[in-house]
């Protein structure tokens, strides 16, 4: 009976296994089941199902990283789509291969210590069968399957990373380039600042003619200055935003370049150098006020950094179809390493608080801006420090000169006397605009709001009306329009404005405005004005 109950035991327990095990073979068949654990010789082994490998094959395959299996000699075993594409080959040609002949030679030995020691990371250089190098990260981990040791290697391309440090690098540079820049700035402007205020108040105590005189010089030449500053500034920033807007017309670049060496001698700025000058007519199609400009940037940039006694040559001559103007003297020259750079934003040669030449360094930034938005360019050149330097600027030139036409004669009387209505808020500028004009032989009315300044013009109807657009009340365009419609164009009006862009203008002649003049409003170019024959738009 014994007997028999132990041969029912077995039976029961052979068919719980085979319940379980079918029960496991239903699991497997339906996914439920990744691995095996099972009781061996050697204890527990873990046995991975192929169909579970699965997903971590395809996650492999889909890596943005190079994926390689090697042996510990370095023999590659497996390598995913990812590493074929960095080297430039199908895996098929990988495989059963040496991984060496996939890396730069001056790496292989850091590979090599990484791969014997079955872990680590080390930056090197991957080579691809066309011979060209690509950055990489080398990261090595030892794995095994199925009881075999392998080595598990994964490949991470450089490229974007090295882009974005260099970004970060060059970000740096900017950041610190500016924080300097804006010190100098704060430098710049306490200059001049501090001596107009020192010269007022010699004005206010002197005894003296000559002194006051002195003062009255210190004042001029600094707020010149200052107006250069300030304007070079808003030009830059204009031409960063691209806001410069150029009225083109016909100009000689030789007879702007005669003009601008003019204005410098009767300001005295040439008068402790040796400046020559070989200009040819050379004719073209662009803005005089920017031409002037950045002739005068680039004037002042060489008698900046040019001693006393020393020479600037000015040239302009045609080449083919280009008008070439160059600008060479025998300064202090520029150095190699910042040759590439000198037209860069926030780019200066000497930073140091105690350095000769003063300036914010933006003047070439905006000569290159202009020239370039006249379809040009413009170059630097220099041997070296202390040697002197060579600007170039050449732009697209006309093919034939144009008609010439009549020039207008100012009698040698100078600007015609008149009645001269100016209607301004700011009292200061008003009292200065009309002490100016008074000055002039002019006979001078003021207004200090739009509707006032209408009814004098009515009243006095006055020759020349100058009307600063910024006026409470109502502004300076509803004043033209209101004078234009009531002494229609018995008085020339003349815009004073803080705004300068094209649209600006041509608003302000839309309104009835015969001209258009920048604040700060410079007193030649409003006597030039006054001067000049009026022409209605």
């Amino acid at each position: 009976m014994a007997d028999d109950a132990t041969d029912r035991e077995l039976v029961r327990k052979l068919q719980r296994e085979l319940e379980e095990a079918q029960e496991t073979l239903r699991a497997i068949r339906q996914g439920e089941v990744d691995a095996l654990v099972v009781d061996g010789p050697h204890g527990p082994q873990l046995f991975t199902l192929k169909s579970a490998e699965q997903p971590y094959r395809v996650l492999v395959e889909q890596m943005q990283e190079g994926a390689v299996t090697l042996t510990r000699a370095g023999d590659v075993l497996y390598c995913n789509l990812r590493f074929a594409e960095l080297v430039g080959v199908g895996p098929a040609t990988i495989v059963g291969g040496p991984i060496n002949r996939f890396v730069m030679e001056t790496d292989r030995p850091v590979l090599a210590e990484v791969l014997h020691a079955g872990r680590g990371k080390h930056e090197g250089r991957l080579l691809t069968v066309e011979g060209r190098t690509v950055p990489a990260l080398f990261s090595v981990g030892t794995f095994v399957a199925e009881g075999v040791e392998s080595l598990c290697l994964v490949v991470t391309d450089l490229v974007e990373l090295t882009r974005t440090r260099v970004a970060r690098a060059e970000a740096e540079a900017a950041s610190q380039a500016k924080d300097q820049f804006l010190a100098m700035l704060g430098h710049e402007l306490r200059n001049p600042l501090g001596a107009i205020s020192s010269a007022v108040s010699v004005l206010g105590q002197s005894a003296t003619p000559e002194h006051d005189r002195r003062a009255r010089e210190v004042i001029a030449h600094q707020t010149e200055h200052l107006t250069r500053l300030v304007g070079d500034l808003l030009d830059v920033t204009r031409g960063a935003l691209g806001k410069i807007e150029l009225v083109r017309t016909t100009i000689d670049v030789a007879a702007i370049v005669r003009r601008c060496l003019v204005t410098l001698e009767s300001s005295e700025k040439l008068a402790h150098h040796a400046v020559a000058i070989e200009a040819e007519p050379v004719w073209v199609e662009a803005d005089q006020a920017r031409i002037e400009q950045i002739i005068m940037n680039l004037m002042s940039n060489s008698l900046k950094f040019t001693p006393n006694g020393g020479a600037i040559k000015v040239i302009v001559r045609r080449e083919q179809d280009e008008a070439v103007l160059q600008i060479i003297d025998d300064g202090s020259g520029i150095s190699a390493d910042l040759l590439p750079s000198v037209f860069d934003l926030f780019v200066q040669g000497d930073r140091s608080i105690d350095r000769r030449s003063a300036g914010l360094g933006v003047g070439l930034t905006l000569v290159r801006r202009l020239v370039e938005l006249h379809g040009g360019r413009v170059e630097a050149a220099s041997p070296g420090q202390g040697r002197g330097s060579v600007f170039t600027v050449r732009l697209p030139a006309l093919v034939d000169a144009p008609q010439a036409d009549t020039p207008w004669v100012v009698a040698s009387g100078g600007v015609p006397r008149g009645r001269i209505l100016v209607i301004e808020d700011n009292a200061d500028s008003r009292e200065m605009m009309r002490i100016l004009l008074e000055t002039s032989g002019h006979e001078i009315h003021e207004a200090a709001d739009g509707v006032t300044g209408v009814e004098k013009a009515v009243q006095l109807e006055p020759e020349t009306v100058l009307i600063d657009i910024g006026l409470p009340g109502i502004d300076g365009y509803e004043v033209a329009r209101q004078i234009r419609s009531k002494l229609h164009d018995r008085s020339r009006l003349i815009a004073l404005s803080g705004y300068g862009r094209e649209k600006d203008r041509q608003r302000a002649f839309e309104a009835g405005f015969d001209d258009h003049l920048l604040k700060p409003v410079d007193p030649i170019r409003l006597l030039a004005v006054l001067m000049a024959p009026r022409t209605r738009r």
